[in-house]
């Protein structure tokens, strides 16, 4: 893909490996809801948080040798800005397992393993984008990666407007008390899965406002 190698940049290289938490939190999501066993939720909930903590270490690290630093490759507002939406994405993907523990999900909302393998998806594509930032100068480079994240996220968008229909128009009214909980744990899950992909959308869209900056 790449035309020539890159310098080797902390900083850039920070980037990627702050993202691979979002990716490691999203494969062991993708694992747990695709054989969903309630008895295991709290067990996972806290298996999640500890490589969330360990996104946190990575951003923290960066940003005490960011003070430090006489000179940087781009801007530090940059770099702090792009670590915080990577991270971003990070916690949006923990917020599963910390619903499905404070909700006491005991089976999943119809539409979840389809909407889920589409923002496991749009994370494996905007890591490609991280992967990629040292040619962040090189369009030809950027923008295929950029505009597929932006392809995913807008797919998300359909498929979230399918399962809110399905749940409040088709599934409403054949709803008893009982079952109103059980939608609400549905538009909870769709609301999250939706967020993570607009949470990549905004990742990238950075990454492309600070290479027009440097432009």
């Amino acid at each position: 893909m790449f035309k020539k190698k890159a310098k080797s940049n902390y900083y850039f290289d920070s980037f990627p490996r702050l993202h691979l938490q979002a990716v490691s939190i999203m494969e062991k999501t993708y694992s747990f809801l695709s054989e969903f066993d309630h008895d295991k939720v709290e067990e996972f909930k806290n298996e999640v948080h500890e490589l969330e903590h360990n996104g946190d270490l990575i951003k923290h690290e960066v940003w005490e040798k960011l003070t430090k630093e006489f000179m940087t490759p781009i801007e530090r507002e940059d770099i702090m800005s792009l670590l915080t939406k990577i991270d971003d994405i990070t916690d949006a993907v923990e917020e599963i397992a910390l619903k499905l523990y404070m909700y006491d999900y005991k089976e999943l909302p119809s539409g979840t393993l389809e909407f889920l393998s589409l923002a496991r998806d749009c994370v494996l594509a905007s890591q490609k984008v991280v992967d990629a930032f040292p040619h962040f100068m090189d369009q030809s480079v950027m923008k295929p990666l950029i505009d597929e994240v932006r392809r995913l996220e807008e797919a998300s968008d359909d498929l979230y407007e399918k399962d809110m229909h399905e749940l409040y128009v088709v599934t409403a009214p054949h709803l008893n008390v009982e079952d109103g909980f059980k939608r609400h744990r549905g538009e909870a899950m769709y609301n999250m899965l939706e967020e993570i992909a607009d949470r990549c959308k905004i990742m990238v869209s950075y990454v492309e406002t600070i290479i027009y900056k440097n432009l």
